[in-house]
């Protein structure tokens, strides 16, 4: 028995232990792994009197040093003003600056002790707090299950060191950005949770909305999600009869609910008016075929129609209309809000729904695949610990629309059901039970407002990182299903297991492509994948699988010039057959252009703004800036992405629009990014050929 307990009390502990060895590996084993900076940490750099040590390439190259601004003569001066705001900065209030404060202590200290550079900062530092907090997190989810069964423990630690120690979440915490702060706080938000069900206590509740407020702070949008959860939180004064621990719960509560107004009063103006411009102009405008009427609704002024599919961060002169004029900001900040983007999607649900469903495809991958993961290689991404990240991907199951909106309809309708129920019934609802309620009008909340608000508040920019809370909420969600199902009887398990099998199975159903043989390459036949037939019968090709690994060019992303174009029509044809060659047609392929090259326009009028999905990859594309090359051998287009096999890592046709050194191409999980040009990547050649 008593071997029992203490197995009990050293699961929790171990586990917690083996999390954080885990996540020091992910960061640190190898070469350093981390996010680059996509703008975002400019304000939080600067409210933090932080700077680049060295900022050459900080957009897309992971950076680890930085220097901290010190005043002061004794430790306890230099101490204090570490822990201060730059009054010269738009400060908005956030206890992200607190994690990062706690971290810049943290280097203060390390560099006394080791006769460093007392201004050097580690974001090393940063990245140990996050660690601790989820090892935190953790032991709090193993101590909850210590008294389960062992396959319950096994299980539970199980998804915990695969699904939430996954790189996707991990590589968040070398960064500035506010998701590694969201992704520990929702962890021990569901940690305490567990531990309050389990031995309600003040100490614990007041834990639980501490952690609430870290979790509205890290990003702001989570402002509305996090008042649902304080409200419904309330059920914790049920679960113990005393009166001293209800006014606790109270107290709790209203504090809570009080910070979390303030972290809303202080948005700075110029956020809200970048998030409605997105969500109007990129959002529920973008790629609309009635614009004056949508306009009209919205009671903007015609004139702004030149404004539909912009977004807030474009290059000044690529505005047809001064956006930051007094005349607009009477005309669209004054008069649009969010209130008004709901309004209209009430009156258009159709469209509603397919921007969500967009949403949702572009919630597969845990991390933001523009951003560069590598200290030394330009937009390098790891695979590092990858193994749910890649799985959320291949089973495409929990980014599939179709299978996420019938989650989320089940969800309701069986929670719905319960109340049903049990009104009709009379059913005495106990502590316990009212407890589990509000859990699962939580999880429900936090399904619907995570999959419907990032396109409410920001429409389709930057969509993908701005879905990070809802792949959070799902993968919690679907730790639960797991347990559940390992819980089950043997019976209902293999049923359940088999179900989920078929269901991914038949996701990866397709329609097998045409394929043929055609021409030579390295003395063997080169297999092609039809992708179209035109009605004289010429097939426009492109090979199955990769012929070769090569860099797209040495120096620009000019598809004219490119050293990969030159290989194409010399070195990769040199085995063709007279006949063979004789067969292959010009043809006319619009490439776009970068906005440095924009001069070279033969039409367009932006700069192309890129999508990581294949079935928008050409999304704005019709209106970019574009000229026309004669082509006989290129490499996959545009409008082929979302039809054409991934099969590998690949070239396409299309520069990254704000950087001439960056050209895009497919990545073996289906998305389209953007990398130098003199990295190494997939070549899958396009011809058109008439029949023979």
């Amino acid at each position: 028995m008593k071997a029992i307990k203490e197995n009990k009390r050293t699961f929790p502990l171990i586990g917690a232990v083996i999390v954080f060895a885990l996540v020091f590996c992910v960061l640190y084993l190898g070469k350093n792994v981390g996010l680059s900076d996509n703008g975002d940490f400019r304000r939080v750099l600067l409210v933090n009197n932080l700077e680049y040590e060295n900022d050459d390439n900080y957009y897309y190259l992971f950076k680890r040093d930085y220097k901290m601004k010190i005043e002061g003569d004794t430790f306890g001066e230099k101490a204090a003003y570490l822990c201060q705001n730059n009054d010269a900065e738009e400060i908005y209030s956030s206890p992200h600056f607190v994690i990062i404060k706690a971290s810049k202590l943290m280097n203060f200290l390390i560099n006394i002790v080791f006769h460093r550079d007392e201004s050097h900062y580690d974001i090393g530092c940063l990245a140990f707090i996050y660690t601790l907090m989820l090892s935190l997190a953790a032991w709090g989810i193993f101590t909850f299950f210590a008294d389960s069964k062992k396959r319950i423990r096994i299980a539970v630690f199980v998804i915990f060191i695969v699904m939430f120690c996954d790189a996707g979440y991990i590589l968040y915490f070398n960064s500035f950005y506010g998701e590694p702060l969201q992704f520990v706080s929702l962890m021990m938000l569901v940690a305490l949770g567990l531990l309050i069900y389990k031995r309600p206590t003040i100490p614990k509740v007041a834990c639980f909305f501490v952690s609430l407020y870290f979790f509205a702070g890290s990003k702001l949008a989570n402002v509305p999600y996090a008042v649902i959860v304080s409200l419904l939180a309330l059920s914790f004064a049920f679960l113990r009869k005393e009166r001293r621990y209800k006014i606790g719960v109270a107290v709790s509560v209203l504090a809570a609910a009080a910070c979390i107004a303030n972290l809303y009063l202080s948005i700075p103006d110029w956020m809200h008016e970048d998030t409605t411009y997105q969500s109007v102009f990129f959002g529920a405008l973008k790629e609309t075929e009635t614009p004056d009427r949508d306009l009209k609704e919205f009671g903007i002024d015609e004139k702004y129609m030149p404004l539909i599919n912009t977004h807030a961060y474009m290059q000044e002169d690529e505005y047809p209309i001064d956006i930051h004029s007094d005349e607009f900001r009477e005309d669209f900040y004054e008069k649009v809000g969010k209130l008004d983007v709901v309004f209209f999607y009430i009156r258009h649900p159709v469209r509603f729904v397919g921007k969500v469903a967009f949403a949702i495809e572009n919630a597969s991958c845990l991390r933001p695949l523009n951003l560069g993961t590598s200290e030394t290689v330009i937009m390098d991404s790891t695979n590092r610990y990858s193994l749910w990240s890649n799985l959320r991907v291949a089973s495409k199951f929990l980014y599939n629309p179709i299978i996420v909106f019938l989650m989320a309809l089940l969800l309701t309708a069986y929670v719905v059901l319960i109340n049903v129920f049990l009104v009709k019934e009379k059913r005495e609802t106990n502590e316990k039970r009212l407890y589990i309620i509000m859990v699962m009008y939580i999880l429900l909340a936090g399904l619907w407002i995570n999959m419907c608000l990032p396109i409410i508040g920001n429409g389709e920019a930057d969509i993908m990182k701005h879905m990070f809370l809802f792949e959070n909420c799902m993968d919690v969600l679907t730790a639960g299903i797991i347990l559940g199902i390992v819980s089950m009887h043997r019976r209902n398990k293999i049923i359940s297991v088999v179900t989920l099998a078929a269901v991914i199975s038949a996701l990866q159903i397709g329609k097998p492509k045409e394929t043929m043989e055609f021409g030579t390459y390295n003395g063997e036949p080169i297999q092609w994948e039809v992708m179209a037939t035109d009605e004289d019968g010429t097939k426009t090709l492109v090979t199955k699988k990769c012929v070769e690994q090569r860099a797209f060019d040495d120096s620009d992303n000019m598809w004219e010039t490119s050293s990969l174009r030159e290989w194409l029509n010399s070195d990769f044809v040199r085995e063709f057959t007279l006949d063979e060659l004789s067969r292959i047609q010009p043809v006319q392929n619009e490439v776009m252009l970068t906005y440095n090259d924009r001069h070279m326009a033969e039409s367009g009028n932006h700069t192309h703004i890129w999508s990581a999905t294949r079935d928008a990859a050409a999304d704005l594309s019709e209106t970019a800036y574009k000229y026309t090359v004669d082509d006989m051998v290129y490499i996959p287009t545009l409008d082929m992405m979302d039809t054409i096999d991934v099969n590998g890592s690949y070239w396409i046709l299309c520069p990254y629009g704000y950087n001439e050194k960056m050209q895009r191409y497919m990545k073996n999980d289906g998305f389209v990014l953007h990398t130098n040009v003199d990295n190494v990547r997939g070549v899958r050649a396009a011809v058109k050929i008439k029949p023979q």
